[in-house]
């Protein structure tokens, strides 16, 4: 068996200080534990130990490389549990926001398909997934699909506008004010987050910051567009907010409270279906084209100022991306002068057991 010598035994009390500064920040970072005292892992590991060595001193050396492989363990846990956590709450919120059930099954099955990639590729898997996120920005989506029809279609005045899919602006005007939770601001409509923020120190001491939002409430009810021609009222339901950026934020221990705040200064650009509702013409979502979106106008036009410039960065990085994958991917060697490129044997690798080297 393995055994802890007297002579080794100071230097492993000191690492064990190591490990248990991880299990401290494991426990409460990824676990959310809230140890008290906050030092306490820097009493038990060095006493488990201890203990090993005066009562179990043939075993001592194994427990302390469970010690320490505990450490991985339970990060991988503790990855694994927030994950799993992290899907049920993205399920729960597709789910109340009426997201269809294909596209919820569609996600996880090509979460799964980038989780075997990792296995059969390894690093290369990076490149792919690096160009399919490249790729995906530019594909359809609510924002996406918003521009695109904003560039097809001409901005039209409300005294004038068409029945079917049509662009207005102009400043909204509530017809029920409301008053937002955190300000007390009065509005035409409100969306109030509470995002978790997460916190994480690299080797190098620098500090990453991510948010993840826990909690969504939103006000808004029927309001009017106008413009020096009329006015035209909007039925929210199914309104996508476009780029619309926080009016007010806040941070109150590791909690992010944020308000986006629809006001009646603002010049805003609608995209929807015109309609005839009785004897006035109404806004709303469009069934068939599947857009209703509402945008700051100043915002629109910067977005149509640097979208060029835009669209020539994304296609020359999903280059770069295939290129790098590509030479990655292929074996070359050497042979005095000559390059030599071979052929890869891609029937063997997706045969291949991806979990080989774990079990």
């Amino acid at each position: 068996m393995f055994e802890i010598s007297s002579e080794i035994l100071p230097f492993l009390l000191l690492f064990s200080l190591g490990i248990a500064l991880f299990h401290t920040l494991i426990l409460s970072g990824i676990f959310n534990v809230n140890l008290k005292p906050g030092w306490i892992m820097f009493i038990v590991d060095p006493a488990i130990l201890g203990v090993a060595f005066l009562f179990f001193q043939k075993e001592s050396g194994i427990i302390f490389i469970v010690l320490f492989l505990s450490v991985f363990v339970m990060a991988i846990i503790g990855f694994i549990k927030n994950g799993i956590e992290s899907t049920i709450d993205s399920f729960k919120e597709q789910q109340k926001n009426k997201i269809p059930v294909w596209k919820i099954i569609g996600g996880g099955l090509l979460a799964l398909l980038g989780y075997l990639a990792f296995f059969y590729l390894g690093l290369y898997s990076f490149f792919i997934i690096f160009f399919l996120i490249i790729v995906s920005s530019i594909l359809p989506n609510n924002t996406n699909c918003f521009y695109f029809y904003q560039r097809i279609l001409p901005t039209s005045t409300i005294q004038s506008v068409a029945m079917g899919l049509a662009e207005i602006s102009g400043k909204a005007k509530a017809i029920h004010s409301v008053v937002s939770p955190d300000t007390d601001t009065s509005c035409v409509g409100y969306i109030y987050t509470v995002d978790e923020i997460h916190t994480s120190r690299d080797d190098d001491g620098r500090t990453s910051t991510s948010y993840r939002e826990i909690s969504r409430k939103m006000e808004l009810k029927n309001f009017y567009i106008e413009d020096e021609t009329g006015k035209i009222e909007i039925i929210p339901d199914q309104l996508q907010w476009i780029n619309f950026l926080p009016t007010n934020s806040r941070e109150d221990g590791r909690k992010r409270y944020q308000e986006f705040i629809l006001d009646e200064k603002t010049d805003f650009l609608l995209i929807g279906q015109a309609f005839y509702e009785g004897s006035h013409s109404i806004l709303r979502f469009d069934e068939g084209k599947k857009v209703f979106g509402i945008a700051p106008l100043d915002i629109v036009n910067f977005f149509n100022k640097w979208r060029p410039l835009k669209l020539r960065a994304l296609t020359t990085l999903a280059c770069i991306a295939v290129c790098s994958a590509f030479i990655l991917f292929t074996p070359i060697t050497m042979n005095g002068t000559k390059i030599i490129i071979e052929k890869r044997n891609w029937k063997e690798i997706l045969h291949s057991n991806p979990f080989e080297g774990f079990f």
